[in-house]
């Protein structure tokens, strides 16, 4: 009895001893443990590396501006001094150019001048000689005309010579004067109505081709002056097409490393 109550003693509190054991591990959880430590631990960490990190991105932000600053203001100085030296170049390149067609257009308009009175001094001379030439033929023709008809008619009445045909001669002789008057008066007319046409003809053939080239002239200087403005306005968007481009060149070279 007393050997088995010892057994059950010994049984009974190996069985307390196992059911305490069992109670006490269920208390505790190593991995809730662990991550609690972790938490803390990385916490710490972060927040240690987020002050070392704030300093060095103010730091380095600092710095970044610093350099794009002074690149801008680099940007600046010599985008200007191109730019003034290239609005130079272009001005005085288009008051050379402007200035040699000036000197063109005064030289040949000087040497127009110089010979238009001589060049229709010679037209009119043509002209007169020629028309001169013509009236002359026309007299020289009528003489002969007139020539032959008195020796026709002289030749005629030369066989006649008699009372019977005085009367006849004196009518005939009448009416070939009056013919004669008639033919120079006619004649003087013609020639003072050509004079008159062939005054009027070449002043106002002179007063065409003087009008004519002024028209032209002043139609050249209008082209050559809007084809200079032309060029200019084509050379200022080039040069400003240009700047543009180099300006944002240099922006997006902002981020290259």
């Amino acid at each position: 009895m007393k050997a088995l109550k010892s057994k059950l003693a010994v049984g009974v509190i190996a069985t307390g001893l196992v059911a305490g054991m069992g109670t006490a591990f269920a208390a505790t959880d190593a991995g809730v443990q662990l991550q609690s430590w972790y938490n803390t631990a990385t916490s710490a960490a972060k927040a240690a590396i987020s002050g070392d990190f704030g300093s060095y991105y103010t730091s380095k932000t600092t710095d970044l501006n610093t350099t794009v600053q002074s690149g801008i203001d680099a940007a600046r100085v010599n985008i200007a001094t191109t730019g003034r030296a290239e609005l130079a170049d272009a001005n005085a390149a288009i008051k050379s150019q402007k200035d040699t067609y000036a000197s063109q257009i005064t030289s040949t308009g000087n040497d127009i001048t110089n010979s238009i009175a001589g060049e229709y001094d010679s037209f009119v001379s043509g002209v007169n000689i020629s028309t001169n030439a013509n009236v002359a033929a026309i007299g020289v023709q009528d003489t002969k005309n007139i020539q032959n008809a008195v020796k026709n008619h002289e030749g005629v009445y030369m066989n006649r010579l008699n009372d019977g045909v005085a009367s006849t001669t004196t009518t005939a002789t009448n009416e070939l004067s009056a013919q004669i008057l008639a033919t120079k008066s006619t004649l003087e007319g013609l020639i003072a109505t050509e004079k008159s046409t062939a005054t009027a003809e070449v002043k106002a053939n002179l007063d065409s081709q003087i009008s004519t080239l002024q028209a032209q002239l002043q139609q050249l200087t209008t082209e050559l002056q809007q084809a200079a403005q032309g060029r200019i306005a084509d050379k200022a968007d080039q040069l400003t097409t240009a700047s543009l481009a180099q300006l944002d060149s240099i922006v997006g070279a902002i981020t290259t490393p």
